[in-house]
């Protein structure tokens, strides 16, 4: 026997209803429940220390972080998870909207990896030639957040990010900050890495600061010798030439008494248009001989 149901027609019968499998609120108990399985297996916070410690996420977990977000705008960790696996398609805008608050957390996670993205955005958006306005504002957010990081302990692979952050902002003082928190031996090298970087530019008197800071941070007379010619040199060939000759005074330290540098000095001087100062140098230099004579 065929059961009731079977023996009806669509269109004599009327409509054939349909079987009731489950009711609404059977539905709605099977999804809490599924829901409090997944807690009790994935507890949120051991989810999200998983998802940190991974360096990209396949698709399917994207789209599931993008579903959390969905639900929880106002969730740190989850914004910041998602805006790490998106980071290279997103705009400033939405860059900052969803890090901005979060750059100065108590959470040191949340915090850290803000400031990180960050960076790297405005240092990205700064290298494709905003207008004036965008660029002063990009600068101001850069630099507060590389004046943030650089009073906090952090690694040396963020060190080293940082500093080179600051140096291409031209921002030397902080960057060897950023360098000391590492031990870096070699500021000096770095430092006319990037004064050679801005000179073949064609910025001069940002070269110029490089050089002369290197110069100041080695105490051997050749290197101090080159490096003070060659952050003079960089000023007198932009036409600076008062600033240059306040900068030889600033930065000739211990080479007051050496004869290559004060020969120098004559001659640029003379460049710059000042016969007092020149007759100055050749003063000393005169002097200096003299010195070096009466010396057993």
């Amino acid at each position: 026997m065929l059961p009731e149901r079977s023996k009806r027609y669509a269109g004599i019968d009327g409509e054939i209803p349909r079987l009731i499998l489950a009711s609404n609120w059977q539905l709605a108990l099977v999804a809490l429940l599924v829901l409090a399985l997944l807690f009790l297996i994935f507890p949120r916070q051991t989810l999200v220390q998983k998802l940190y410690e991974q360096e990209s996420l396949d698709e399917l977990t994207q789209s599931y972080i993008q579903n959390l977000y969905r639900a929880d705008r106002k969730n740190a960790d989850i914004g910041i998870l998602l805006t790490r696996a998106q980071q290279d398609s997103l705009d400033i805008k939405t860059l900052e909207d969803r890090l901005l608050a979060s750059v100065d957390a108590d959470d040191t996670r949340q915090r850290t990896n803000s400031r990180i993205m960050l960076a790297r955005a405005y240092e990205k958006a700064l290298t494709g030639n905003p207008g004036e306005p965008e660029r002063q504002r990009l600068t101001a957010q850069l630099t507060a957040i590389l004046e943030k990081v650089s009073v906090e302990p952090i690694s040396a692979s963020m060190s080293r990010f940082f500093a080179g952050a600051a140096f291409d902002l031209r921002l030397p003082h902080l960057g060897l900050v950023f360098l000391a928190q590492v031990g870096d031996e070699e500021p000096i090298k770095t430092l006319e890495q990037y004064g050679k970087k801005w000179l073949g530019q064609g910025d001069y008197e940002v070269a110029a600061q490089y050089f002369l800071m290197a110069r100041d941070q080695t105490a051997d007379p050749d290197e101090a010798r080159r490096l003070f010619q060659r952050g003079i040199g960089s000023l007198m060939a932009a036409s600076r030439f008062k600033q240059a000759m306040q900068a030889s005074d600033t930065h000739l330290g211990n080479l007051s008494g050496d004869a290559a540098t004060l020969r120098y000095l004559v001659r640029t001087a003379q460049a710059a248009g000042e016969p007092v100062r020149a007759a100055d140098y050749a003063h000393r230099l005169v002097f200096q001989a003299s010195r070096s004579k009466r010396q057993p």
